[in-house]
């Protein structure tokens, strides 16, 4: 039990050290604003597409006979990867609201459509990260596969929310494009399984 504790506390230690100077930027002033906000972003996104690749990776797996332990290990970790891309889109907030720190300006903003679409997104994935444990996973059952298949609308207004904020799409575009790119080899996986290819 410790030592799975203790490997967790790593993995965890291993994925939240890139984004450091991002949590350090909210104890100094002098620290980047626009830096900030873009580092915790992409960081989120990283580590979202990880989480939803880690399904076609085991399908691949399972599909050649190789690699079952790397598969095991994956899938244990598949939901710290999603909490870990949802303390970067925390931290992606926090920062903003630390920055605009007038809450009339910050209530002002949310009616604009890059800011409402980011403003979604939080709170779906709010709601996915407060219901990633066993117990709601018992709790809910059946419901609780449905509730997370918000995730992919909610990656769709994050992509919206960075599309609209930043001047170089093309940066944008490449992420997408390889989340479609997984979700691509996830169907062709699951359509070959079916008709048992």
């Amino acid at each position: 039990m410790f030592r799975d504790l203790n490997s967790l506390i790593l993995f965890y230690a291993v994925l939240l050290w890139p984004g450091r100077y991002v949590v350090m930027g909210l104890f100094d002033d002098n620290w980047y604003y626009a830096q900030m906000m873009y580092d915790s972003g992409v960081w989120s996104v990283r580590l979202l597409l990880m989480t939803i690749a880690v399904t076609p990776v085991l399908m691949l797996i399972n599909r050649i006979g190789r690699g079952a332990g790397i598969g095991r290990w994956l899938l244990r970790r598949r939901r710290h990867l999603g909490l870990i891309s949802f303390v970067y889109a925390a931290l992606h907030l926090i920062h903003y609201v630390l920055e605009v720190a007038v809450l009339s300006e910050i209530l002002s903003e949310v009616t604009d459509l890059e800011f409402a679409v980011g403003w979604l997104a939080f709170l779906v994935f709010a709601v996915l990260a407060l219901t990633s444990n066993n117990r709601s996973v018992r709790k809910m059952g059946r419901r609780w596969k449905r509730l997370h298949y918000w995730i992919y609308p909610a990656i769709a207004l994050s992509f919206l929310h960075w599309y609209l904020f930043d001047l170089f799409t093309a940066r944008v575009m490449f992420w997408l494009a390889l989340f479609v790119a997984v979700k691509l080899v996830h169907g062709a996986l699951r359509g070959a399984r079916r008709i048992g290819v």
